[in-house]
């Protein structure tokens, strides 16, 4: 695999809106940009992207990540909103967006919130006392 990287805008916890066309469009209030290559792991690039906008303060955050990406359809070009899930997704959104990069920007969204650790076993409890609750059952 070849070194490639690429200078993606990055938005912050904003929304994904779709247009009249059904195109998907990022925004938000807060954006920057950041160069990202195709050797980075899906790790690495979560917390690059956690440093951009999150002081080191030692507490646990969680990352989600999308990018916009184009789509052709019946000669009509629209933008589509992909998750970025593995390491390997991250080498092919950098392999795709280095294709267009001449004609479009490299877009990523990232919803970034702190992490509250809660057990499995007491959101089950509390899903379980919700639902009888719901159904008077005690």
């Amino acid at each position: 695999m070849n070194f490639s990287s690429i200078v993606a805008l990055v938005h912050y916890n904003g929304d994904i809106i779709t247009d009249e066309l059904m195109s998907s469009v990022f925004v938000s209030e807060v954006n920057k940009y950041f160069e990202v290559n195709n050797c980075m792991s899906l790790s690495v690039l979560k917390q690059t992207i956690l440093n951009l906008f999150i002081v080191s303060d030692g507490k646990s955050y969680t990352v989600d990540l999308c990018y916009r990406c184009p789509v052709t359809t019946n000669k009509l070009k629209t933008y589509g909103s992909v998750a970025i899930e593995d390491d390997n997704d991250v080498q092919c959104v950098i392999t795709y967006a280095k294709q267009y990069e001449i004609l479009i920007q490299f877009e990523i969204m990232t919803f970034i919130c702190e992490y509250n650790e809660v057990a499995s076993d007491v959101i089950w409890e509390l899903l379980e006392r919700e639902l009888d609750e719901s159904l008077n059952i005690e």
